[in-house]
Order: structure tokens, then C-alpha cells, then sequence
């Protein structure tokens, strides 16, 4: 026998409202209840951070060993990575708001975040420039990369800016000396050059330039004195280019606004901070470290505007106590629940089969609890 069944002649206005609100209400529970997820390689980065965190208390102890003291008013957290306001080291002004924020061990975890996403992995060569401005951001990039196992070869200024590491007792190659002498990495600066104004030592009297050159020599490092902006980034290069042999750099790091790295000012701002796989054709007019290795498609890592870096992945600016290690959006991420989406989904499909493809929907919105209704029947199909 065929069958017959039954079905509304059309679908009344009451019932689309109906499933329309039914269906944003569902929308609004998927939305709400989000669930929190573990990011990608999640081990990595808290090994990263666990290791930045380490790394910057062992400095802050041997600042207190050489007598210097911690400012908890500059350095709320105690972390002793933010330095002095002047000092005969100091080379250019700096916001202390950034300083402060770098000094959150958990943005080595961001560090590995760029790397892997450059395509970095163990056994890689990856170019590396920074001064003295940021230690806590130095420390971080030093824990990233011995934690995901590449080989940087690395190039620093010695000079710094405000805040930064700026005592003449304990400048950031000394406190990269001691890290490697320690253990904490296996690798350090190979040269190092005076910084300042265009990597020159501009601005810096002749005492100062001379207790530079001294730590320079007494950490054992090549000196890099090029005379001019131009040169200064040929030597650069150079270095880098003979330090690499026959392998492949496979991402350039820049950690502050160094003239030589970044290409002055107007090469600063051209980057965005954060990983960089391409630049427009005006930026690459503009000749710095980071010009040179992008030309050759080499990714760049352009750590600079910490508190924007800190936004985007979720972590606290100028934090007045330094964060526990696995804090933050780059270790965990909130994200729509694949089961409630899937009952909202089903909840949905089967409402629209019992008030569209059957008569209940019909006589529930009618309020009628049987078919004796007024009219005309609805017709068999």
C-alpha cells in the first residue's frame, strides 16, 4: 500500500519566528559557553618560560650579590631586569612601561609561537640582534631558542637605553657571560658593537665608550667599530654570513629599535611587531639587518612595542607582579564547544521536522490539542 502522510499546505508565520528565535538562541549558547582548549606544543612554551624565569632570577640574585639594588617602585615584580634612569651608559631615552612588560618570563612562550611559526625547528640557524635596552626580552628570546634547539648566531650592543640594562657594573653582555658560564645556554654573543645613536656610540662620552670597549673585550667578544651607519650594517652581515657557513638562516630576531638592525626610526615603524614574512616595496628600500635578510626571504622576528605583543597574546602590561609561568593566550585559547554546537545543531534540525514536516507545530501555535479545528482540513500530499 502507498504511503500517505501529512503536511501542512505552508508554513506559518508564528513557527519561522519561532525557529528563527529558537535558532539565535542557540547561536547565543554557543557563544557563551565557550571552552577553554590547550594551545599548540604547549610543552615547548612552558619549558620556555620556565627556563626565562630561571634565567632572570639568577640575574636579579647576582645584581644583589654585586650590591646593586632591586627598585620594587620601577620593578614592582622584583624581577631585576629594569635598570637605571641614567647613567654615563645610558644611550637613548626609553618608556618604562615597555621595559616592564617585557619582564614577563611567559613571552618566551610567544617567542616559540614566531619561531615555529617562521618554520624553525631543532638543528635551525637563526640570526639574532639585540642590545642592552630589553634584557627581560633578551632573556626570553636566549630561552626560546635553547628550548626549541636552534643555533643562533647572535650580534649585541653593549649600550642602553633607559630602564634597560644600564649599570656599569652589570651591562646585558655581562649578565650573557654569566648565563652561558652558568649553563643556563650553550651559546652567547660571537661580537658586539658600542650602540647608541645608529649603533655609533653617539651621544656616549669618551669614559663611557672606553668602559664600553673594556667589557666588550673582557667578555671575550669581537668588536664591531664601523665607522658609519652604512658599514656598520655590511659588518653586520658579514659576520653573520661567515658565522653560517653553507647553512640556511631560517629567521632574523631584532629585539628593540637598534638603528642597524631595524634601518633608523622609519625602519622601525615599516615592521610590524611580531613575525614578518614579507614587506611592502617602500619598506625595502629601507636598508638595515632586517631589509638585508628579508630580501632574501628570510622571516623576520620584529620584537618591539612590547605592550602590542603582550595584547595580542592575551598577557598583562607593566605587571606589578611578574606572572606565574602558563599565563596567558599563547598557552591556552577559548573556543566554541564542538558538543554544543552539535546538540544546538541537532536541537535545531529537529524542531524545524516537528513544526514544519508534521501537524504538531501547527496545533501547538494554534494552542489546539487535536485536529477539530475550524475550516478547511489540510490536505493530504
Amino acid at each position: 500500500m502507498k504511503r500517505l502522510y501529512w503536511r501542512p499546505r505552508q508554513v506559518s508565520q508564528s513557527i519561522i519566528v519561532f525557529m528563527a528565535a529558537f535558532s539565535l538562541l542557540g547561536l547565543a549558547t554557543v557563544e557563551y559557553f565557550r571552552v577553554e582548549a590547550p594551545q599548540e606544543d604547549l610543552d615547548l612554551k612552558m619549558q620556555a618560560a620556565e627556563l626565562s624565569k630561571e634565567m632572570m632570577e639568577a640575574i636579579r640574585n647576582e645584581k644583589l650579590h654585586l650590591g646593586m639594588r632591586i627598585n620594587t617602585v620601577i620593578d614592582p615584580g622584583s624581577t631585576g631586569m629594569i635598570g637605571e634612569l641614567m647613567t654615563p651608559l645610558t644611550t637613548l631615552s626609553g618608556r618604562l612601561g615597555a621595559k616592564q612588560t617585557s619582564t614577563n618570563p611567559n613571552l618566551a612562550a610567544v617567542v616559540i609561537d614566531m619561531l615555529i611559526k617562521a618554520g624553525v625547528g631543532k638543528g635551525d640557524l637563526v640570526a639574532v640582534g639585540y642590545s642592552g635596552s630589553f634584557p627581560g626580552m633578551n632573556v626570553n628570546v636566549l630561552a626560546a631558542l635553547k628550548t626549541i634547539g636552534a643555533r643562533p648566531v647572535i650580534l649585541a650592543s653593549a649600550g642602553s637605553s633607559q630602564w634597560g640594562a644600564n649599570h656599569p657594573k652589570f651591562l646585558w653582555i655581562d649578565m650573557e657571560t654569566m648565563l652561558y658560564e652558568e649553563q643556563y645556554i650553550p651559546f652567547r654573543s660571537v661580537a658586539c658593537s658600542i650602540g647608541g645613536y645608529e649603533d655609533l656610540g653617539i651621544g656616549l662620552g669618551d669614559e663611557s665608550r672606553k668602559m664600553i670597549r673594556k667589557s666588550i673585550t673582557d667578555n671575550g667578544m669581537k668588536r664591531l667599530e664601523a665607522e658609519d651607519f652604512a658599514s656598520a650594517i655590511d659588518e653586520r652581515m658579514n659576520v653573520y654570513r661567515k658565522q653560517a657557513g653553507s647553512q640556511e638562516y631560517k629567521a632574523y630576531i631584532n629585539v628593540g629599535g637598534g638603528a642597524v638592525s631595524v634601518g633608523k626610526t622609519i625602519g622601525k615603524r615599516a615592521y610590524k611587531p611580531g613575525l614578518n614574512r614579507t614587506a611592502s616595496r617602500a619598506t625595502m628600500q629601507i636598508d638595515s639587518i632586517m631589509t638585508r635578510f628579508m630580501r632574501k626571504d628570510v622571516p623576520v622576528i620584529h620584537l618591539v612595542e612590547m605592550d602590542q605583543i603582550a595584547m595580542m597574546y592575551n598577557m598583562p602590561l607593566k605587571p606589578q607582579q611578574q606572572p606565574a609561568v602558563g599565563e596567558g593566550g599563547v598557552f591556552k585559547q577559548t573556543r566554541r564547544s564542538r558538543l554544543l554546537i552539535l546538540a544546538v545543531l541537532l536541537a535545531i534540525l529537529g524542531s524545524l521536522r516537528i513544526f514544519v514536516l508534521t501537524d504538531f507545530g501547527h496545533r501547538f501555535m494554534k494552542g489546539r490539542g487535536s485536529r477539530k479545528i475550524s475550516g478547511q482540513p489540510e490536505p493530504m500530499v
